[in-house]
């Protein structure tokens, strides 16, 4: 049992068994008093309400958890959070966030919070992105998050979109992850050995594999994706620099369209804008949406090739 998991059973215990001793703690756990004393200290920094006194009786200090209480603006902002994705058709884990979301509310306290928030509640209207229905899913997802959880690997049959084929991969299940209302699946394919995203909405089928798979404790899901535009990932990043003509340059000021946007302001409304993501197919069709309202500077081969691609689009119209 690592550090983490023994301050968990240690704020599990106090949950449970309310003015516990740390010679209890200890005893329970099967830790020194002395290490318990110190991950006390860790949870009461986590921000816990960590409260300590001594009884008259044993001559002991007994320690313990307030309940947890919520105030009605962060009542709000929790249920606005929730409500947004609740009103997603067909959203995995939707029961579960339903429950989470009514034990909220039970937890508003003073009841001067309660009140303030049942006046509060009706004026916030909670508008979220369209996602895809995944109804049809719920037992992929159910199954993957399984595998995710005990490291075991799958076997799916996958209609890919850039291959244009049905294959069966084995996958190592790592993140379950949202962009753009579709769910998507980061996992290692043994059929190209490396991490790849996967829709899940273009899974036709799913299997576990028997044994378990060792997940690589450098993988993280935000530096994954950092040099992706959405979900594809180019082979490597690259420096576009582009030229944003009015009224867009207005949008650009106003929306972050990728974490490593750079702005410059130039004359008649104009912008530079620079970005280091990948050339994948996903950033192309995002250049080529904004039509004579940007122009690409650098790199020349991407510039090209918008060049290219907006040729054959005259093309087909003239024709």
């Amino acid at each position: 049992m690592n550090k983490t998991e023994r301050i968990i059973k240690v704020i599990l215990t106090l949950t449970q068994n309310p003015a516990a001793s740390a010679h209890e703690l200890a005893e329970q756990l099967q830790i020194s008093e002395r290490s318990i004393y110190r991950y006390l200290s860790i949870i009461k920094r986590l921000g816990y309400c960590l409260h300590n006194f001594k009884d008259a009786e044993s001559g002991l200090r007994r320690h313990y958890l307030t309940p947890l209480t919520f105030t009605a603006s962060e009542a709000l902002a929790i249920i606005g959070a929730g409500q947004s994705l609740l009103s997603q058709d067909g959203l995995p884990l939707s029961n579960d966030l339903e429950t989470a979301l009514a034990k909220v509310k039970s937890a508003i306290c003073p009841i001067e919070e309660k009140r303030a928030f049942y006046r509060l509640e009706p004026r916030f209207t909670y508008l979220g992105e369209k996602s895809r229905d995944y109804t049809p899913w719920q037992g992929f997802i159910q199954q993957i998050r399984e595998c995710i959880y005990h490291c075991r690997s799958i076997t799916v049959v996958y209609d890919s979109f850039s291959s244009d084929e049905v294959t069966e991969r084995r996958l190592d299940p790592y993140d379950f992850y949202w962009n753009k209302g579709n769910l998507y699946l980061a996992a290692y394919c043994h059929r190209h050995n490396e991490m790849r995203s996967f829709r899940i909405d273009r899974f036709n089928s799913v299997k576990k594999v028997n044994g378990h798979f060792t997940r690589n404790p450098e993988f993280d899901l935000n530096e994954y994706l950092g040099p992706s535009w959405r979900v594809f990932r180019g082979k490597e990043k690259m420096t576009v620099k582009i030229l944003v003509y009015p009224p867009a340059s207005r949008l650009f000021r106003e929306t972050r369209y990728h974490e490593t946007q750079k702005l410059e302001d130039l004359e008649d409304g104009k912008l530079f804008c620079t970005f280091m993501v990948s050339d994948t197919p996903e950033f192309r069709t995002w250049l080529l949406r904004w039509g004579s309202q940007m122009e690409v500077v650098e790199p020349v081969e991407l510039r090209e090739g918008i060049k290219k691609e907006l040729q054959k689009c005259l093309e087909r119209y003239v024709k």
